[in-house]
């Protein structure tokens, strides 16, 4: 019976040779199989964001616009996440711990953690490190998932964009643009100068795409986002100090 099997249903010669020892043939196979289910996982997790490649066209065609909105009076309490903590912020020292106190990224030499930002939904964060940009870090595996663009589409003299979360799978960015009005000035003056004009930005994670959007010309610029609260934008003006509210919306198709 057993040269039958093993002529009959070509096994590998591994399983071949395991035929007498049953329990040998659970062990093959395992070894075989858990590597396949560790990729699996992987990419489970890589492209569990990912839209269909229609989806994805219909994201790249949207336009967007920042429209005002009146500000709200009361905001929903901020519930900052207890899954990650910064510690030390911006020192050499600068390091991210979970939530039972474990090191789970630490700075690099010359590159500190400045910021950290958990998702509304608590499954990625947020993290800008020195000069070298920010980085969408996984909550579950703590790996990077996404950078998004350090520089905007744009005039040359544009300025870095800050980013901040926005929702689950967005962030908002900004980038200013320097006054131009700097003759007979100092460095000192001129840093404090407010910008000409303010550009921004909508990152989405899961097709990794930046999106510039339209301003509205009712939205008194130049400004600054001050925070981000249930879809509500607050913008906070370089020259008067006013808080305004905003609201990020779609374009009808052309």
């Amino acid at each position: 019976m057993k040269e039958i099997l093993g002529m009959h249903l070509h096994l590998p010669s591994p399983l071949r040779l395991a035929l007498p020892y049953p329990s040998l043939i659970y062990a093959v196979l395992i070894a075989c199989t858990l590597p396949s289910l560790a990729v699996a996982a992987a990419v489970e997790e890589a492209t569990d964001m990912a839209p269909s490649s229609e989806a994805r066209s219909k994201q790249l065609a949207v336009s967007y616009t920042l429209q005002p909105e009146k500000l709200r009076k009361t905001s929903r309490p901020i519930q900052k996440s207890k899954l990650f903590r910064l510690l030390a912020t911006g020192s050499a020292q600068a390091r991210i711990v979970n939530i039972d106190g474990e090191v789970v990224r630490s700075s690099a030499p010359r590159a500190s953690i400045q910021t950290l930002e958990i998702s509304p939904d608590e499954r990625w964060f947020l993290v800008k490190v020195g000069n070298a940009g920010y980085s969408i870090v996984s909550a579950r595996s703590l790996m990077d998932m996404a950078k998004p663009p350090m520089h905007p589409e744009g005039p040359e003299d544009a300025n870095n964009i800050s980013w901040r979360i926005f929702d689950n799978n967005h962030l908002i960015g900004q980038a200013d643009l320097p006054s131009l009005d700097t003759e007979g000035l100092t460095a000192a003056e001129v840093e404090s100068l407010p910008p000409r004009d303010t550009l921004i930005y909508l990152y989405t994670i899961s097709s990794n795409t930046m999106t510039p959007i339209q301003v509205a010309d009712t939205l008194s610029r130049p400004f600054h986002i001050a925070g981000v609260t249930d879809g509500q934008v607050e913008l906070l003006h370089y020259v008067t100090s006013e808080i305004f509210g905003a609201r990020i919306v779609p374009l009808p198709a052309q």
